[in-house]
């Protein structure tokens, strides 16, 4: 079994856990409706900035979604974001790994509410975002490498870690702005409907 092959069957494992684990909660209709509208708007941000390489307000929705809802809905609203985008953008190999980097990214937010009990200023909760987006920044180089680089080597890595840095940049710097632009009243939003 090659590397490629490999990742992709792990990555299905762990894509198809992440859903089951949303779907055993058996969340009620308020949060299913929070989660496909979060999912909507998410895929929507990405879609609306495609013209602007790598600055996209999907990674800072995804992450108050798991901050707002928790873990299993933070995980999907990431992983049904990037699906729905490519139908836009186009579906390939590098679709499951957004989906679960995505995902990984609203656990993270999840993780944020959890440790700091719900309450985190606006600053530190913005650069979360920002390393969330560099988070996803390196999955995806990863994702580039086992699929696209033939010979997996740390030489190999490393050149596509390089030349995608200024993207991976763009895109934390992104995260950023568009939680201090939008993030406190978007998370307010959503615990007031999810309550």
């Amino acid at each position: 079994m090659n590397w490629t092959l490999a990742a992709l069957l792990i990555l299905g494992i762990c894509l198809f856990f992440g859903f089951w684990w949303y779907e055993r909660q058996h969340p009620p209709a308020k949060v299913v409706a929070l989660v496909a509208t979060l999912a909507a708007l998410a895929a929507l941000g990405r879609v609306a900035f495609a013209p602007l390489p790598s600055v996209k307000p999907t990674t800072t929705i995804v992450l108050i979604a798991g901050f707002a809802l928790g873990a299993a809905p933070g995980f999907t609203v990431g992983a049904v974001a990037a699906l729905s985008s490519n139908l836009f953008f186009g579906q390939g190999p590098w679709t499951p790994w957004q989906m679960a980097a995505w995902g990984l990214v609203g656990v993270l937010g999840a993780g944020v509410a959890l440790v700091s009990g719900g309450r985190v200023s606006r600053l530190p909760l913005a650069l979360v975002c920002g390393v969330a987006g560099l988070i996803y920044g390196v999955i995806l180089d990863f994702s580039t490498w086992v699929t696209f680089s033939g010979d997996q080597t740390l030489a190999k890595y490393l050149a596509i870690s390089a030349a995608s840095l200024p993207f991976n940049i763009a895109h934390a710097v992104g995260n950023v702005v568009f939680f201090l632009a939008f993030g406190p009243g978007l998370i307010r939003a959503v615990q007031r409907c999810r309550t």
